[in-house]
C-alpha cells in the first residue's frame, strides 16, 4: 500500500511539474522584471512596438536558451517618429531609448513549494550602447554613450496565480576621459501581479491566456552636456534660451531632466502554438519631474513572439 501511495505521490508531482512550463517560457509580462527564461536551446525572435509622449519605437529582440536557467538575449529599439525620450528604461528587458543590448539571465533559484507551484530568482546583467544622438529640446541632441544594465527580480509562480517583485539600474559612462555628454541614469521598480482565469485554461495547442496588473516605479537622474565653446549659439524648439552655466567641475547640467514617477495597469499575454501576442498599456499615478519635460498620459505596448528550435511542449 505505501509503494502505491508513494506512486501515486511521484505521478502528482509530475503533473505539477508539467503544469507551469508556460509561466517559465521565456514571456513573462510587459514592462516589469520577471524571473522567466527559455528553456536549454529554445529560442525567440520578438518584435515589439511601443508608445510613450508622442514617441513610437519598434523593437527587435532575439533570446537564446543557453541552458534551462541561463538565457542571452540581443535587443536594438528604434524610433518610428522622432522625439525626446522621457526616460531611458522603457521596460525590464529592452532599452526604452534606441540602443544596442545585449542581456544576461541567469535563474539562479528554482525551488518547489507544492503541486504545481514554485519560487524563483533571477539575475540580469548586460551592456548596452546608444545607436544615435539623443534629441533634446532645451539644446543640441546629447551623443551618443555606452551603458551598463543590471536587475534581480523573485516570484511566487502557480498554475493560477504569480506575483513578480524586482529592481534595476541602467548606468551611462563615457567613451572618452574628457568631459562629454552622460544621459540619466534609471533605476527602476517593478511589481507584478498574474492571474491566469479557470475558464481560459487550455492545455497546448489551443490558445493559452494570462493578464498582468503592472505597477512601475522610477527614479531619473539628472543628465548633463560638455561646455558649450564660447560664442556657439544653441538654437531650440523655443527659441535660443541661454544654456545652463557649467558647474566648478565643467558640466552643464540639465535642469529639464530626471525625476521620479509611479506608473500602473493592465497587461496581457497569449500564447498559440508557437506565437506569443502581448500587449498592455500604463497609467501615471504619481510624477514628479525636475523642470519642464514632456508629460506622459500613458505608455502603451504591443508585441508577437515566435518561438522556434528546441522548443517543447
Amino acid at each position: 500500500m505505501r509503494d502505491i501511495l508513494s506512486k501515486v505521490k511521484v505521478i502528482v508531482c509530475l503533473l505539477g511539474l508539467v503544469s507551469v512550463p508556460a509561466w517559465g517560457d521565456g514571456h513573462g509580462p510587459a514592462f516589469g522584471i520577471s524571473t522567466t527564461t527559455l528553456g536549454s536551446g529554445d529560442a525567440s525572435v520578438e518584435t515589439e512596438v511601443t508608445y510613450r509622449s508622442g514617441v513610437a519605437m519598434i523593437g527587435p529582440q532575439f533570446s537564446y536558451g543557453i541552458s534551462e536557467n541561463l538565457q542571452l538575449s540581443v535587443s536594438a529599439p528604434f524610433d518610428i517618429n522622432q522625439g525626446e525620450h522621457p526616460v531611458d528604461r522603457f521596460s525590464s528587458t529592452m532599452p526604452g531609448i534606441p540602443a544596442a543590448e545585449v542581456l544576461l539571465a541567469w535563474r539562479f533559484h528554482h525551488a518547489l513549494t507544492g503541486v504545481g507551484s514554485r519560487n524563483e530568482a533571477t539575475l540580469y546583467v548586460g551592456g548596452l550602447t546608444t545607436t544615435q544622438h539623443l534629441l533634446r529640446s532645451d539644446g543640441p541632441p546629447l551623443q551618443r554613450q555606452p551603458g551598463i544594465y543590471g536587475a534581480i527580480a523573485a516570484g511566487h509562480i502557480t498554475r493560477r496565480y504569480n506575483i513578480w517583485a524586482g529592481a534595476g539600474y541602467q548606468y551611462f559612462g563615457k567613451w572618452s576621459s574628457g568631459i562629454v555628454d552622460h544621459e540619466s541614469n534609471t533605476l527602476l521598480t517593478s511589481l507584478v501581479l498574474g492571474w491566469r482565469p479557470p475558464f481560459l485554461d487550455r492545455e497546448y495547442p489551443k490558445p493559452d491566456w494570462r493578464f498582468f496588473w503592472e505597477t512601475t516605479g522610477e527614479d531619473v537622474g539628472q543628465a548633463w552636456r560638455a561646455p558649450t565653446p564660447p560664442g556657439t549659439v544653441v538654437v531650440t524648439d523655443h527659441g535660443t534660451p541661454p544654456p545652463p552655466p557649467p558647474n566648478s567641475s565643467g558640466i552643464v547640467v540639465l535642469p529639464d531632466s530626471g525625476g521620479r514617477s509611479v506608473y500602473s495597469g493592465p497587461t496581457f499575454l497569449c500564447t498559440y502554438r508557437s506565437f506569443a501576442f502581448q500587449g498592455g498599456v500604463l497609467f501615471p499615478l504619481w510624477t514628479q519631474l525636475n523642470g519642464t519635460q514632456p508629460s506622459e498620459r500613458f505608455r502603451a505596448v504591443i508585441g508577437v513572439s515566435y518561438f522556434f528550435l528546441g522548443r517543447h511542449k
